[in-house]
């Protein structure tokens, strides 16, 4: 394979696949950085599993959540912020160290991480309706087996 019509030919072959995830990555990001509706609140995707993750793990901390969710600490915090200021996260600090700022919901921060969780289950159990109606159970399995290779993959590198 060392003329530039094999190497062509190859590329176009492989990429075809390459291309489709990413579309998928591209289309995924734009829906999880749109505005979605939970009862009448606005917030991002990113915005409201940062909510349900403090609701889920109450003392948390933004470096924590940085290494979750593989954003850098400023964009978690810029996360923080917005949930902050909207009521619905406190920042608490241990006694004898104000260093370390740990994340609690508020009662207002609760009741929207539950509407959340409600939402999500009724949107998963849709999509994944939606998917095998088209591809098998074992397909929908094996993609997320893939998914899950795939994302160690990404995670060492």
């Amino acid at each position: 394979m060392n003329n530039l019509s094999d190497i062509d030919g190859l590329y176009r072959r492989l990429n075809v696949r390459a291309d489709m995830l990413y579309e998928f990555v591209i289309l995924y990001h734009n829906y999880i950085y749109s505005q979605h509706t939970y009862e009448a609140e606005n917030c991002n995707m990113m915005e409201i599993h940062t909510l349900t993750y403090i609701d889920d793990q109450p003392g948390i901390t933004a470096t924590e959540l940085s290494k979750i969710w593989h954003k850098s600490k400023s964009a978690i915090s810029q996360t923080i912020k917005k949930l902050m200021n909207a009521g619905y996260v406190e920042k608490r600090y241990l006694e004898n160290n104000e260093k370390t700022a740990r994340l609690f919901v508020t009662e207002k921060g609760k009741r929207l991480s539950n509407v959340h969780k409600a939402y999500d289950v009724a949107d998963i159990s849709q999509t994944t309706a939606y998917l095998v109606e088209r591809c098998s159970e074992a397909d929908l399995d094996a993609f997320y087996r893939v998914l899950e290779e795939y994302l160690k993959l990404l995670k060492s590198e």
